[in-house]
């Protein structure tokens, strides 16, 4: 066999693991990305349920990032979270679509309006981010 034949198979095996530990790589660091949003959510527990109304405040307003960025890994964008919402419609059944929106918009009031949460509000919100959030990042 032509010596540059031989060198030109050796350059595209090279390649071609090249790609593969770049692919492999990028996959590891993927799954990372979606156990921290996981573990962010779950340490986000404690301010949404607790007593406290600035700990609510501050809950809601990570959660809501958290559901933005949750929806950006999804749809590999940089879109904000209205955005990204009006993209997820079809993920969700129209109940759960419309309290998503709605707990969204609560943050903004929150946010914008310098209103206060209730505990029992918070945990309701809570409870919606928790379910969109893991039903996203499935």
């Amino acid at each position: 066999m032509d010596r540059s034949v031989i060198i030109t198979i050796v350059i595209l095996v090279a390649l071609c693991l090249l790609f593969l530990l770049a692919a492999i790589n990028n996959r590891k660091k993927t799954f990372k990305k979606r156990a921290k949003m996981l573990r962010d959510l779950q340490d986000l527990k404690v301010g949404a349920y607790s007593s406290n109304p600035s700990e609510r405040i501050t809950a809601i307003i990570k959660l809501d990032n958290l559901l933005a960025k949750a929806l950006q890994y999804r749809f590999s964008n940089e879109k904000n979270c209205g955005e990204n919402l009006k993209l997820a419609r079809k993920l969700f059944s129209r109940p759960i679509y419309e309290k998503i929106w709605q707990i969204h918009k609560l943050r903004n009031q929150v946010v914008h309006d310098d209103i206060s949460i209730t505990e029992g509000k918070m945990q309701e919100a809570y409870r919606i981010y928790n379910l969109s959030i893991n039903k996203i990042l499935k």
